[in-house]
């Protein structure tokens, strides 16, 4: 969690200017990021913990590659 908002930060400081975001939008943006993440997290856990951490990995690599 604490690596992800590092990496968020870093991202903001060339991204706004590149896309044109402001400082509102972009924390807009994250904020709905973090709302997700915080969402999903235990759920996807209690999840993992139910079907094993090789399987749950594996769908989480299969949905990524589907909608990417």
């Amino acid at each position: 969690s604490y690596l992800d908002r590092t990496n968020v930060g870093f991202a903001a400081l060339t991204m706004n200017k590149d896309i044109g975001l402001t400082a509102e939008q972009f924390g807009f943006g994250a904020g709905l990021f973090f709302i997700g993440y915080f969402l999903f997290e235990i759920p996807s856990n209690l999840i993992m913990q139910k079907v094993g951490a090789r399987i749950w990995i594996a769908r989480i690599m299969i949905t990524w590659g589907i909608f990417s």
